[in-house]
């Protein structure tokens, strides 16, 4: 395909004025590329706690009641810190409760086909990530904060029927998958599937592992989502607007789940006239 762009026809003018294929392949390298990449880097990407104002806002200023948030691997509290900071910072503590859920006792060794790595080096080492629920439970409790649960066990253990519903008031509007597994976030969201209201976030730590791979890892379980693992009702949309360029942060949809309840219905038809036919609004 022939290159006609503007930025080609500037690069070819710059080239012409270089001589020597060495001279021109650095200059491109280093001072057209390199620094291209660095604004692209800067400019579009992604850091994975802009979007926990954005949903508090939107949540707690869009629909009524009271929300929570689930993060499924706390290990040292880094994120789990900065949860709490952004309820408290948007005045939300009475109506946004946290839990935290972890064994604290690091990575359980690879067991599952899909959990492995692709990469020789590029294993995840068992024991790593270890946290300590009493360090973090006494940081939450010096910094005043009261809003938050911290529940020590699998999964399958610690989200007990008592736990989950407390989650048809607490309806959970961000689910933060820090669990690095495929078998771990597949447990995760299966047993909190039904609490999910459609537009509830999902936001997937680890999905870059493995390239990306939609047949390993975390990518592999938005997929089977996708292809009806829990039915043609239940969806994963992706969310350009708070995910950016990467592929982090999905929309849950289930058909057959509780619904949000908007604070205000509008009172007046929003039905527009015509006023002028130009572009402009």
């Amino acid at each position: 395909m022939k290159q006609t762009g503007g930025f080609f026809k500037v690069l070819r003018g710059l080239g012409r004025l270089i001589p020597g294929e060495w001279l021109r392949t650095w200059t491109y390298l280093n001072l057209v590329y390199s620094p291209r990449k660095f604004l692209r880097a800067t400019a579009g990407g992604f850091y994975r706690m802009d979007h926990i104002y954005e949903v508090l806002k939107e949540f707690t200023n869009t629909y009524q009641g009271r929300f929570s948030i689930l993060e499924f691997g706390v290990a040292g509290g880094y994120s789990f810190a900065k949860h709490l900071m952004a309820i408290r910072y948007l005045g939300l503590e009475d109506r946004v409760m946290l839990h935290g859920f972890d064994t604290f006792g690091g990575l359980p060794p690879v067991e599952h086909e899909a959990d492995a790595a692709l990469i020789r080096g590029d294993e995840w080492i068992a024991g790593h990530y270890r946290g300590d629920r009493e360090w973090l439970d006494a940081y939450c409790q010096k910094k005043g904060y009261g809003n938050y649960q911290l529940h020590q066990g699998l999964f399958e253990d610690v989200l007990t029927p008592e736990l989950l519903d407390q989650f048809q008031e607490w309806r959970p509007m961000l689910i933060w998958m820090d669990c690095d597994y495929y078998s771990s976030t597949r447990t995760a969201l299966e047993r909190v599937l039904e609490f999910l209201p459609s537009g509830c976030v999902i936001y997937f730590d680890d999905i870059y592992y493995n390239f990306s791979s939609t047949l390993t890892g975390q990518m592999k379980l938005v997929r089977e989502v996708n292809q009806g693992l829990w039915g043609d009702h239940v969806e994963l949309v992706p969310d350009p607007a708070l995910s950016w360029d990467s592929q982090r942060i999905y929309r849950f949809i289930n058909l057959d789940g509780p619904k949000l309840e908007l604070q205000q219905r509008p009172q007046e038809d929003p039905v527009r006239r015509p006023i002028e036919d130009s572009p402009f609004p």
